[in-house]
This record gives C-alpha cells, structure tokens and sequence, in this order.
C-alpha cells in the first residue's frame, strides 16, 4: 500500500461510517425514547442518552396495550403473504422470462403501470369487493390485497433473475425425460434459491409493516397489526410519543432478528448478477 493511497483509504472508511451512522441514527434514537419520559422527550437541547431510565412505557404497552397480540396478528398476516406472493411470483416471473411475445410484454407493462397506482387509491372498491365476499373483519382480506401487490413486485423483480438461468440446463433435463414441472422444481428453483430468499424476506417486511389495508379492511382491535396499533397512540392534538418508541421497539424487532441473522443471505442474493 502506497503513502498516496492511505489518506484516500481513510477518507473513504470515514465517510462510509458517517453515512451508516446517518442511516442507524433514527433506530437508535427509537430505542432510547423508549426509555424516556414524556417531558424528556421534549427537553430542549435533546438528550442523546436518557437522564433516569424509566420502563413506564414498556410496562404500559405490555400490560395495556398487549403489544405481543398485535406482533402475533402482523405475522399472522406477513407469514401467508410471505407464502402466496413468492409461489406465485417465482412460476409467473418463470413464465413470462420463458414465453416470448408480444403479449408478454404488454402483460410487463400493465403490471408495472398497476405499481404507480397508490394503496390508499384502491383500499375503498377493495373494502367493497370484501365486503360483498363477506371478508371483512378478517385476515384473509388483508391477506389477499397485500398478496396482490406483492405478486406484482415479485414478478418485476425476479423476471430479470430467472432470465440468469442457462437455458441449455432446462433443455438438457428435457432430453433427460423430465417433464417442464420437474425442470422448474429440481433444476430452477435451486439455483434461484438465494434470491427467492432474499424477495421473500422483503415481501414478508412489507406485509408485516402494512398499514392502509388493515386499518380499511380491519375494524375489529383484537386483529389488527401492530402499525394500526402504533396509530392509535397518535390522537388529533397530542401523541405519547415515549410510548409510541417503545412500541416501535418491540414491532421492529422481529425484523431486526430476522435481517441480522440472514444478513449473508441477503448480501449473496443481491449482489448475484449471474447464475453459474
């Protein structure tokens, strides 16, 4: 290593650390508003540290609010979307990166026009629809028009990755006698298991944070998730804002575990712009 390059190597990892500083900045100071009281969370100068530690918050949304119950219904939700987005968005992204014409193309196009469309556009004729299948009040409905939307971006985005797949394997299992489900299930879906892992934890992150179907589709408290859950700590004049963070606290927190220990999974996946 060169003298030249040296200054050049340390400006580069300070200024990495100060944009992932940046970045984490807001997760810590969820988790230290957590353990403030409300006056404090409003002190003027800020404190980055909490001056005496107080778990009223945390006891308020355990006892209270039972925050587990909203974790457990937001999986309930996230774990089926999980499910359904990613079989169908792997066969359909298969299908349409396989057939070629201009049919396809056009089918590209109109899924990726639907993207543009905004959730809060099409919460009203799902509350309809639902309610006229008598879906209301239910999981299911929340499910279905989460699972909806992540097909939709399940198929965008792994349309290009399946084009990866050598296409002499497929033909080669083709002569071998293997019919056109085998070839998908034994020889695709293999190769293309890191990246379907890497789009089923982003699709179970995004139905495990939805907001606008639940809160639409859901009225009952007992089923709703835990954003609806954080919604409720916001009223039209004031907010408990330490209790909002610890709440935070603990709804993110699956997420967290499960990005942290999958991390290489998800380093692998997105940086893998070839199949060998």
């Amino acid at each position: 290593m060169t003298s030249r390059r040296l200054p050049v190597l340390v400006l580069q990892s300070l200024t990495g650390w100060a944009l992932v500083g940046i970045y984490l900045f807001p997760i810590y100071w969820m988790l230290i508003s957590g353990f403030k009281t409300q006056s404090e969370i409003f002190a003027n100068p800020p404190t980055f540290w909490p001056k005496d530690f107080s778990f009223d918050a945390y006891d308020f949304v355990f006892r209270r609010e039972d925050v587990l119950r909203y974790v457990r219904n937001s999986v309930y939700i996230a774990g089926p979307v999980t499910v359904i987005a990613i079989t169908l968005a792997a066969i359909g992204s298969y299908a349409l990166c396989r057939l070629k014409s201009r049919a396809v193309d056009a089918c590209i196009v109109v899924i990726l026009l639907l993207q543009v469309f905004p959730e809060v556009l099409l919460a009203t004729p799902l509350f309809i629809m639902f309610k006229s299948l008598d879906l209301l009040n239910s999981h299911w409905a929340v499910i279905l028009a989460t699972s909806a939307r992540a097909v939709a971006f399940g198929l965008l985005v792994l349309r290009p990755m399946f084009r990866q797949v050598p296409i002499e394997l497929e033909e080669a299992a083709r002569i071998d006698g293997c019919t056109d489900f085998q070839i998908f299930y034994k020889i695709v879906i293999p190769l293309m298991r890191v990246p379907l892992i890497v789009m089923a934890m982003l699709i179970f992150a995004q139905a495990y944070g939805q907001f606008v179907f639940p809160l639409t589709l859901l009225s009952d408290q007992n089923m709703q998730p835990g954003t609806v859950g954080i919604f409720g700590f916001i009223g039209a004049e004031a907010a408990d804002w330490h209790r909002v963070m610890a709440f935070s606290t603990l709804f993110v927190l699956p997420i967290l575990i499960l990005f942290i220990s999958l991390q290489s999974k998800i380093v692998s996946g997105l940086t893998a712009g070839a199949l060998k």
